[in-house]
């Protein structure tokens, strides 16, 4: 049964394990993360790029991230702090003199100082559950967070990691291509206009997808699109002829056949199973 990582009675949660969100079909996510991995190691696929974790890797995702997992090996274990985008917002504008657009970007790091630090607020926090009020779990967030993205940025700064320089043409473009998915999968699933607001062709565009991600723009696309969809059935009460104008569909009948082809499920099939898709083994 899906169960969120965090509600709006309790905006903050500590998992340790395997999230079942963790999945193999992928799904995006409407809280923040800081995941440290504690053992094995697992290649999943965050807005299409490859993100390789490993033990002490510590991990940052923001609302609204696709998280798809290719591969994670038996003994894989994590311990994640979810939150709230509203705790997220507070905790970043309290960063004074820091440029936190890199922070709102999910990135991995293995440095033996951020997973100490990580390990040490996850205590903090977890030692706040259950004896603090929502209101001073807020707050001690808050503060905690603070202290984290600050070292995070330092870090960051350090390795030379956030700032955007490519290898070349094909690896910014495809960068671009995945930032304008995010801001428009929910009104054009049309592989046109994404090659048109790169300035591209779509037979380049072709190229330089399936060079970065092994599929095509339409794929890629799809598969994006409904790890959104899936969020929206199971985190809100919105109906599917709702979702299919929210997405620009031409009809309810398209949406849900839409869905049906990609997903393997109506979406109210999908609802109501509740299921999390096929959890790699």
């Amino acid at each position: 049964m899906f169960t969120p990582f965090v509600t709006d009675e309790h905006p903050v949660a500590i998992y340790s394990g395997i999230p079942p969100q963790y999945t193999s079909d992928g799904l995006a996510i409407d809280c923040a993360l800081v995941l440290h991995v504690l053992k094995g190691t697992a290649r999943i696929r965050c807005n299409l790029e490859v993100i390789n974790e490993r033990p002490g890797s510590v991990v940052l995702f923001n609302p609204g991230d696709a998280i798809m997992v290719e591969q994670r090996s038996p003994d894989f274990e994590v311990e994640i702090l979810a939150f709230s985008s509203f705790i997220q917002l507070a905790a970043l504008n309290q960063l004074e003199g820091v440029s936190t657009g890199a922070l709102r970007k999910s990135f991995i790091l293995d440095d033996p100082a951020v997973a100490s630090a990580t390990s040490g607020m996850v205590s903090v926090i977890r030692s706040a559950l259950g004896v603090s009020s929502v209101r001073e779990l807020y707050f001690i967030t808050v503060m905690q967070l603070r202290a984290f993205y600050m070292l995070y940025h330092v870090m960051l700064r350090r390795q030379h990691i956030g700032v955007e320089t490519f290898k070349s043409r094909a690896d910014e473009l495809f960068f671009r291509f995945r930032q304008l998915l995010g801001e428009h999968c929910r009104t054009s699933r049309n592989v046109a206009f994404y090659a048109e607001k790169l300035c591209i062709t779509t037979r380049y565009l072709n190229d330089i997808v399936r060079q970065h991600y092994g599929r095509s723009p339409k794929e890629a696309i799809d598969i994006y699109t409904i790890m959104q969809i899936r969020l929206d059935l199971l985190q809100t009460d919105i109906t599917p002829t709702e979702l299919a104008y929210r997405y620009n569909f031409s009809s309810p009948s398209f949406f849900s056949d839409y869905f049906r082809r990609n997903a393997g499920y109506t979406p109210q099939e999908y609802r109501r199973q509740n299921t999390f898709g096929k959890v790699i083994p």
